[in-house]
């Protein structure tokens, strides 16, 4: 009897394999959805939308269709497509809120629910305020938030730009009191209309509203100066070791057959070098950075690490 069930587990188990194999070799056999779990208008949506323009053309003719699902913090986006089937069609754009929300939040997954696919931007964090802000350099910020507490806008509690601005305040004594919303629109919405005294965002987010003066960037949390910001100080240079940016990627539920996972890996990796993905991120001031499945996985343990240091003091 036990040497009968031994061979019908390695039969079933076979069995499965087979299907696995013929799925994946079907793949892809229709459209593909990108969950952006933000609302539209920041960066993730944009990037998302600007690589579904590109993608068709290397997967098989098959659209890449973006649908926005935001709330708690990016959490409800995550959750879907945490719980979606393993079959290559529901992908995540995939960002440190994975990480980080499930160390400060209720959340029925964690950052190792996904198989990270590509990462395709690195950007770099700034600290923005308003133009007619009386702080006109990183030194005059700092110098003030030691002294009194400044309103600080963030696109969500516990994004890595709410953590940005929270090492920041150990490193330096700044005291900052928190805005959280739910986008980085309404980030900036704030912003611009003077209901709070600065914020912190990824550069290619500022750039635009920079270039139209309506924000101005104050510092950035990179080794060396932004082309982009003339006269922008690091914060290295205002006597700050503080490096901080923003990854984006795309990811897939944990159980996707390996053979999607590759297959998926090597058709962005061509979006990502496609001119006009190349172009469109230029033109947006995004940093083109890749990384394939276990670069990008290794580079995620690594935030996860750091994480994990910081993070517990946000539980609520």
């Amino acid at each position: 009897m036990k040497r009968l069930l031994t061979i019908l587990v390695m039969a079933l188990a076979l069995v499965a394999m087979a299907a696995g194999a013929s799925f994946a070799a079907d793949y892809p056999s229709r459209n593909i959805k990108i969950i952006v779990p933000f609302a539209p208008g920041g960066a993730v949506d944009f990037t998302s939308r600007l690589i579904s323009e590109v993608a068709p053309q290397y997967f098989d003719g098959k659209k890449i269709i973006v649908e926005n699902m935001p709330g708690g913090g990016a959490v409800i986006g995550q959750t879907f497509v945490s719980q979606a089937k393993p079959d290559g069609y529901t992908i995540l754009a995939y960002t440190s809120s994975v990480v980080n929300n499930p160390i400060t939040k209720k959340t029925i997954y964690t950052y190792k629910s996904f198989q990270p696919v590509v990462m395709y931007c690195f950007d770099p964090e700034v600290l923005v305020v308003p133009t007619d802000s009386p702080y006109k350099t990183l030194e005059d910020f700092l110098a003030a938030a030691k002294e009194k507490e400044i309103s600080i806008a963030t696109p969500g509690f516990s994004t890595s730009h709410h953590v940005a601005a929270l090492v920041l305040e150990k490193k330096t004594g700044a005291k900052f009191s928190f805005i959280h919303n739910e986008s980085a629109a309404m980030q900036l919405q704030q912003l611009m209309g003077g209901h709070v005294e600065a914020g912190f965002m990824s550069s290619g987010e500022a750039s635009g509203y920079v270039d139209g003066g309506t924000i101005r960037v104050l510092g950035i949390m990179q080794e060396e100066p932004h082309p982009d910001f003339q006269g922008v100080s690091t914060f290295r240079e205002a006597g700050v070791d503080m490096l901080w940016g923003t990854f984006r990627g795309l990811a897939v539920p944990k159980d996707t057959p390996k053979e999607i996972v590759d297959y998926q890996a090597a058709g962005f990796k061509k979006v990502i070098e496609d001119p006009k993905f190349v172009e469109g991120m230029k033109k947006a001031g995004y940093p083109v950075v890749y990384r394939g499945p276990e670069a990008f996985e290794k580079y995620v343990d690594g935030v996860a690490e750091v994480m994990q240091e910081i993070l517990p003091t946000l539980k609520k």
